[in-house]
């Protein structure tokens, strides 16, 4: 009889939801209140790769800043977005949302305060250029795999981007 009572009591049980497979809860929460979830397959290639997240993006300290990737479904396809996350008194200067069109690669910090803006352009027009003697006076965010990278940084309020292959 008591093995009994164990066995309905797991049935009635909640069932607890499933742990985010590649970010932290609190990454993939923001990511549904911002309208898309977490890259499910994101690990699911194969090779090394960086976490779809990164702490410490805005100056301050490090757990007050993020950088994310997410997607959402439209019909059939997918699409990605880059989100950023901003706690306490550093603001970003960019939106916190940018549509990118291919499949996200593992993110970093990019610091290196030599790097210019030659070779970049802007995020939703790449016709457009911004100067390339401009040197990087913030973080970067890389995301890459396989060898090919994006460089995403925030120039006068605007999303820039350098494809490397």
């Amino acid at each position: 009889m008591k093995r009994l009572g164990i066995v309905l009591l797991a049935l009635f049980m909640p069932v607890a939801t499933e742990p985010s497979a590649t970010m932290p809860e609190e990454l993939s929460a923001y990511a549904v209140s911002k309208g898309c979830n977490e890259v499910a397959d994101f690990f699911k290639r194969p090779g090394l790769v960086n976490p779809p997240y990164v702490y410490g993006y805005l100056e301050g300290r490090r757990e007050g800043s993020a950088v994310l990737w997410c997607e959402w479904r439209e019909g059939e396809g997918r699409r990605f977005r880059l989100l950023v996350l901003a706690r306490g008194k550093t603001e970003p200067r960019c939106p916190l949302m940018l549509e990118w069109r291919s499949y996200p690669g593992g993110l970093s910090i990019f610091s290196d305060r030599r790097t210019t803006l030659d070779g970049f352009v802007y995020a939703t027009d790449p016709k457009r250029r911004p100067p390339p003697n401009v040197r990087l006076t913030e973080n970067a965010i890389l995301s890459e795999y396989d060898g090919t990278q994006n460089l995403f940084y925030c120039y006068r309020g605007e999303w820039v981007v350098r494809r490397v292959d």
